[in-house]
C-alpha cells in the first residue's frame, strides 16, 4: 500500500485539476452557447469548447466532458477529441474522434476500411443505436481548420455517415468542434 501512494497521488491531483478546469469551461460554454436549431447554424464563438452536429436532421450538442489532445506522448502525429451529452449514467451519449498522421490543418477522409488509422464514434444515441461508427463502420470527411499542440487547440468541421448498431446509416451534417486544453 505504501508503494502505491506515491504513484496514485499525482494522478489524483491531476484529475482534480482537470475536473475543476472543466467545470469552469462548462459554465462559460453553456452560458455562451445557444440551444436548439440555432446552435447548429450559429457561427462558432471565439472561446469555449464546442461539439455539435446534426444527426439524421436532429441537433446534437455535447454539454460536458470535453477532451482534446494533439500529438500526446506515445502517439506522434495524433489528434484525439471526445465529449459527452447528458448525465453520466447508462444513457450518456459519448463522441470520440481519433486521427493519426496529422501534421496540421487540412482535409482527412475517414473510412472504416482504415479504422486502424482513424476512427469516429457516437455511442448511446438511443436503445437501438447504442453504437454508431467505430466498429460498425463510417465514412466521414473532416476538415481540420486549426491544430496546435502547444497550446492544445483543435478546430474542425465534419460530415458524412456513421453505420449504426440498428443496421442503418446515420447522416452526420454540419459537424463542428472546437476544443482547447
Amino acid at each position: 500500500m505504501r508503494r502505491l501512494l506515491p504513484l496514485t497521488l499525482p494522478f489524483a491531483l491531476l484529475l482534480g485539476a482537470c475536473d475543476a478546469a472543466e467545470r469552469a469551461t462548462d459554465a462559460t460554454a453553456s452560458a455562451a452557447t445557444p440551444a436548439g436549431a440555432a446552435a447548429a447554424s450559429a457561427p462558432p464563438a471565439d472561446t469555449g469548447n464546442v461539439l455539435r452536429m446534426r444527426v439524421d436532421g436532429a441537433d446534437w450538442q455535447a454539454d460536458r466532458e470535453f477532451f482534446c489532445a494533439v500529438h500526446p506522448p506515445g502517439m506522434d502525429r495524433a489528434v484525439l477529441v471526445s465529449a459527452s451529452l447528458g448525465p453520466k449514467d447508462a444513457n450518456e451519449q459519448t463522441f470520440n474522434l481519433n486521427l493519426s498522421g496529422i501534421d496540421g490543418p487540412g482535409r482527412v477522409h475517414l473510412q472504416s476500411s482504415a479504422s486502424w488509422v482513424h476512427t469516429i464514434q457516437l455511442a448511446n444515441l438511443d436503445a437501438a443505436r447504442f453504437l454508431n461508427g467505430g466498429a460498425m463502420g463510417f465514412d466521414i470527411t473532416v476538415e481540420l481548420l486549426a491544430v496546435s499542440a502547444d497550446p492544445v487547440r483543435v478546430e474542425a468541421r465534419f460530415a458524412g455517415q456513421l453505420m449504426s448498431s440498428a443496421g442503418s446509416a446515420l447522416r452526420i451534417e454540419d459537424g463542428y468542434l472546437r476544443c482547447s486544453e
